[in-house]
C-alpha cells in the first residue's frame, strides 16, 4: 500500500513550466485526486526543481498548498528530495510513490531508490483507482492523518526550541494514554494498524479483518487499543494488541503501534499496561510469550520487548520466541498519564 505520494510540479501537477511562465494552471481533475487521496489518509508531498518561494506561492494561490507535507523544492536531485521526505515522515521508501512527466527524472529516482514506486504524469487522474491507493474502510484516524502529521511537526519544532532536558520537554507535552479493550466501532482502526504498521510490529503478519474481529469477540482472546492525547491534539487510536489467553500462558499474537508517536515511551507504556490488565483478569498465568519475526524495519518492536524484560526463549528458522515471567510489574514514565479500562462484551462488565 502507498502511504505517501510525491508530486512533480511542472507538466505534472499543473500545465506549464513555472520558470518560463508564472501563469501556470492546475491540470483538470488534479484537485479531485488530491482530495480523494487526502481523505483516504494517504499523505502527499512535492519534489520539484523550481524556485522554492515562487512554487510555494503558486501552490497557495491555487488553493492546494495545505495538501503537501515537507515539500522539497529547489535545485538538487529529486531522488534526494524524495529520500528526505520519506525520512521526515518516517515512512519506508517501499510505501512511497513518485509521479513525474519526465522519463529521465523517473528513471533517475527509480535507479537511486529501487524500492520507490514510480508513475508517469499521464497516470495522474487514474491513481485513485489503483489498488495500491485503496485504503480500505475509512477510519477517523485515516481521515485526519495529514492533520496528525502536522501536529507531529509542531511537536518536533517545539522540542527543538525547548531549553530544558528531554524529560522536561516530554512532561510539558501532557501526554494522556488510555489503554483498554477495543470497542466494536474501533475494529476498523485496529485492522488498519495491523495492516499499515511496519516498525512497531512484532510479526509484520498481515492478518485478515475476520482474524482481528475474532480477538474482539472471543472470551479466550483479547483485543486492546491505546488512545493518545497531548497538548498538540487528539491522536486517536495509536496502538493495538491481540492476545491469546491460555491456562498458564499469555500469548501476544500481534502488537502494532503507530510510528507517528515514536521516541516518547508510548510503546512500552501501552504494552506494559496491556500486560498489567491481562494479569488482573487472568492471575494464574505464569508467562507471557511473543513471537518476533525480523522484517527489515521492525527492529524497534524487538527493542520494545527487551525494554519490558522479554528475553529470547527459543530461536527458530524464521522467527524467535521471547518470554517474560509473570507476575510482571510495570510503571509508565512519569511524563505519561495512563488511564485504564477493560470492557468484556461477553460478560457486560468493566474492569480497571
Amino acid at each position: 500500500m502507498i502511504k505517501c505520494l510525491i508530486w512533480d510540479l511542472d507538466e505534472t501537477l499543473w500545465h506549464g513550466t513555472l520558470a518560463d511562465d508564472e501563469e501556470v494552471s492546475l491540470r483538470p481533475g488534479i484537485r479531485d485526486v488530491l482530495e480523494q487521496l487526502d481523505g483516504r489518509g494517504i499523505l502527499q508531498s512535492v519534489a520539484s526543481r523550481n524556485d522554492h518561494g515562487l512554487a510555494m506561492a503558486k501552490l497557495e494561490e491555487l488553493g492546494i498548498g495545505r495538501y503537501f507535507l515537507y515539500p522539497q523544492i529547489g535545485w538538487g536531485t529529486k531522488a534526494e528530495g524524495i529520500r528526505r521526505i520519506a525520512s521526515e515522515l518516517n515512512i519506508g521508501l517501499d510505501a512511497v510513490a513518485f509521479i513525474d512527466d519526465n522519463p529521465f527524472e523517473r528513471y533517475e529516482a527509480g535507479t537511486y531508490l529501487p524500492e520507490l514506486t514510480v508513475y508517469g504524469a499521464y497516470e495522474a487522474l487514474e491513481l485513485a483507482g489503483y489498488p495500491e491507493f485503496q485504503a480500505g474502510k475509512l477510519t477517523r484516524e485515516a481521515g485526519k492523518r495529514r492533520e496528525m502529521m502536522l501536529s507531529r511537526l509542531e511537536r518536533k519544532t517545539a522540542e527543538q526550541r525547548f531549553a530544558g532536558t528531554r524529560e522536561d520537554f516530554l512532561r510539558s507535552c501532557f501526554m494522556e494514554l488510555e489503554v483498554r479493550a477495543a470497542r466494536k466501532e474501533e475494529l476498523d482502526r485496529a485492522f488498519e494498524l495491523a495492516a499499515r504498521t511496519n516498525q512497531f510490529n512484532n510479526f509484520t503478519e498481515r492478518v485478515s479483518e475476520d482474524v482481528v474481529r475474532s480477538y474482539l469477540e472471543s472470551p479466550a482472546k483479547g483485543l486492546y487499543v491505546a488512545a493518545l492525547k497531548d497538548r498538540f491534539g487528539d491522536h486517536g487510536i495509536v496502538g493495538a494488541a491481540m492476545l491469546d489467553y491460555g491456562e498458564k500462558r499469555l500469548d501476544i499474537r500481534l502488537f502494532c503501534i503507530s510510528c507517528r508517536i515514536e521516541g516518547r515511551g508510548i510503546g512500552t507504556a501501552f504494552l506494559g499496561t496491556v500486560l498489567k490488565l491481562a494479569q488482573q483478569e487472568h492471575p494464574a498465568m505464569l508467562e507471557a510469550v511473543c513471537i518476533y519475526r525480523a522484517a527489515g524495519r521492525n527492529r524497534p518492536a524487538l527493542m520494545l520487548l527487551q525494554l519490558l524484560g522479554f528475553a529470547r526463549k527459543e530461536r527458530r528458522e524464521h522467527d524467535s520466541i521471547y518470554a517474560l515471567p509473570l507476575p510482571f510489574s510495570y510503571g509508565a514514565p512519569d511524563w505519561i498519564t495512563v488511564k485504564t479500562g477493560h470492557f468484556r462484551q461477553a460478560e457486560g462488565r468493566t474492569l480497571g
